[in-house]
């Protein structure tokens, strides 16, 4: 670094400060509760050049590394002629951006008449037009059902919001009027940073920051190289599957592969194994799997957040044009984050857990709860106006090398966001919840378990649209050394007509007509575990059993442990020692099935394991 080490520390810290301002201004002032509740946004800053400098602590993983291909396409867009007070809207997925429900706005940002940065900001908007109410169509076989794209536009110039672009949006979402309020509350986050930005500039002189940004990429990249180069060369090979391309007329599995090489301290992640580009919505273009890839890589290596230009530029990213990790237009990309982008960072994952397995075994993460996109539309009872809600369940995390996944937490890729509180959603749209609990027996197992998946079923109180596109119904999360895989994401309808009958609709529901009273049944995946299950102190089972997250009878199926009931205390067990060492002799040479769905172990999952020796050092 040129920079003192004092210097360097403070002014970072500036600059991701001034991010998470942008950040709470937008969650603040926007209208979109998926933005408000959710946290569903992110703000960032980017040098001149384009290159990711610093970005909020709570932002979103799959927002983060599209802000560098963003903005290179809107420069790219106005040959960097660029006036003070320009800000550009932008969401197309095949030149930048994510998916069309990600907008983003783009500022340059001017000091001494020169443009000094960029300020990006995204917000999840819950309607961008399309055939669906939220935009998300799981039938969907092009882009062009699945809501506005956007290509760069000037949306305000002098900051002066241009009617006939903002119009032309308003006109063509369902809830378009709300829509403006959220363009709103992302420019203000922009003219934020840009003031918190100048005034650093001011302070400590030009110079001072532009070399701050050339050391915080230097930085990163020595601390990242000098952690690989304490692994062990070598290929590390993982893949990991959905459960359907539901457009394909043979609906086959979809199959994401990676082979991630090392050698001296040099590391690509290969993604050329991976299958073609499917029918329907699962992939994602270039920039999000990139971005994927970052983003498992980062929880990996935690020390090396925020994400900047320092990693993006020290990891080789292979792809091929056309396949589901590199889809081109017109393939649909709206179900990325519920498909390909999951997938990808749980493989990415999954592969440093290979390398990392004699060396580093508590940087090792079985794969965790799969997000499940579910959009309900209509005119509201009461108010008479026409509304949309997008709703996502949190879930069980995936098992560690050395401890239990946490229950119901939110996808490991976007873990700064919340859950979007029940009292809210009850007050803004017709809906009653009548579950908020674990879902039991949802976890995979392992001598370390998985968290448990939670079950947030509500009841309709009018006349609505639902549709719902998720995956790991089938596939479900998996588990790594001898672990289970998690339980399933799952969407159920009970009729109001025939509340008996439950009626599975799957992770690609389209336009279901539900009426006043009909029950919802949405539970979410439970993590992998990792480790044999049969390798668990029994201990930990019968306290799994008085939690309600397994069942009695799962303890003695899969863990091989005998419980007996306490007569003092109800819902206590007592472990019966005796049965419980002779029933693990018994399962311990009982084949265990290998498969991908809940509670058999994934094919490659058992390639992983972990030295005790090593285990103990750490």
């Amino acid at each position: 670094m040129k920079l003192n080490p004092i210097t360097f520390e403070v002014l970072r810290n500036a600059l991701s400060a001034m991010c998470d301002e942008g950040s709470e201004m937008i969650a603040r002032l926007a209208y979109a509760p998926t933005i408000s509740e959710g946290h569903d946004h992110s703000c960032a800053l980017l040098t001149a050049e384009g290159r990711l400098v610093a970005h909020g602590d709570r932002d979103q993983a799959p927002h983060i590394g599209s802000f560098e291909p963003s903005v290179r396409v809107v420069r790219e867009w106005t040959e960097d002629k660029f006036e003070p007070g320009d800000v550009y809207i932008f969401n197309d997925p095949y030149s930048g951006g994510i998916h069309t429900n990600d907008v983003k706005l783009i500022r340059p940002i001017f000091h001494g008449g020169r443009v000094i940065a960029f300020n990006s900001s995204t917000g999840h908007w819950p309607d961008v037009g399309g055939a669906l109410p939220g935009s998300f169509n799981p039938r969907a076989t092009d882009c062009y059902s699945e809501g506005l794209r956007i290509p760069p536009m000037l949306l305000f110039r002098g900051d002066k919001l241009d009617r006939t672009v903002i119009t032309l949006i308003e006109y063509n979402m369902r809830t378009g009027r709300e829509r403006i309020a959220d363009i709103y509350a992302q420019h203000r986050a922009g003219l934020l940073i840009e003031e918190r930005l100048c005034e650093l500039y001011d302070r400590h002189g030009d110079e001072t920051i532009e070399t701050l940004f050339i050391d915080v990429f230097d930085y990163t990249e020595e601390m990242f190289r000098k952690q690989v180069a304490e692994l062990p060369d070598g290929e590390f090979e993982f893949e990991d599957f959905s459960d359907m391309d539901a457009m394909h007329p043979d609906t086959p599995r979809i199959r994401v592969h990676c082979r991630m090489r090392i050698s001296g301290g040099q590391v690509t992640l290969d993604y050329r194994g991976s299958d073609p580009a499917p029918v329907g919505p699962f992939g994602f273009p270039r920039a999000s799997l990139e971005t994927a890839v970052y983003d498992g890589t980062l929880h990996c290596f935690p020390q090396l957040a925020p994400l900047n230009h320092g990693l993006a530029r020290s990891v080789e990213i292979l792809s091929t044009p056309g396949s589901c990790v590199h889809i081109e237009e017109p393939t649909p990309a709206s179900g990325y984050a519920s498909g390909a982008y999951e997938k990808v960072a749980a493989v990415t994952m999954a592969c440093w857990a290979n390398a990392f397995s004699t060396v580093n075994p508590h940087r090792m993460y079985a794969a965790g709860i799969n997000l499940a996109n579910l959009c309900i539309g209509g005119i509201h009872p009461k108010t008479g106006k026409q509304f949309v809600n997008y709703l996502w369940n949190e879930g069980g995390q995936g098992a560690r090398s050395y401890k239990d996944g946490n229950p119901f937490q939110m996808m490991i890729f976007i873990g700064g966001a919340t859950n979007q509180p029940i009292e809210i959603l009850e007050r803004l749209y017709p809906l009653l919840y009548t579950n908020c609990v674990g879902v039991v027996d949802s976890c995979g197992d392992g001598k370390f378990r998985g968290g448990v998946g939670i079950d947030r079923s509500f009841k309709v109180l009018g006349a609505l649209t639902l549709t719902m596109h998720g995956d790991r119904a089938e596939v479900t999360p998996f588990g790594l050394a001898g672990g289970t895989n998690g339980g399933a994401n799952i969407l159920r309808l009970r009729r109001a007509a025939n509340p008996e009958i439950e009626e599975d609709l799957g992770m690609h529901a389209v336009g279901i007509r539900l009426e006043p009273g009909d029950h919802m049944i949405y539970r979410s995946n439970g993590g992998g575990g990792f480790g044999n299950p049969l390798d668990r102190d029994p201990e930990r089972v019968s306290a799994d059993v008085e939690l309600g997250w397994i069942t009695s009878e799962k303890a003695s199926a899969v863990y091989g442990v005998v419980l007996c009931t306490n007569e003092l205390e109800k819902n206590r067990y007592i472990i019966d020692w005796n049965a419980t060492t002779v029933m693990r002799e018994q399962r311990a040479n009982e084949t265990r099935v290998r498969g991908y769905g809940p509670g058999e172990v994934h094919p490659l999952g058992e390639i992983i394991q972990v030295a005790e020796a090593a285990l103990a050092a750490e």
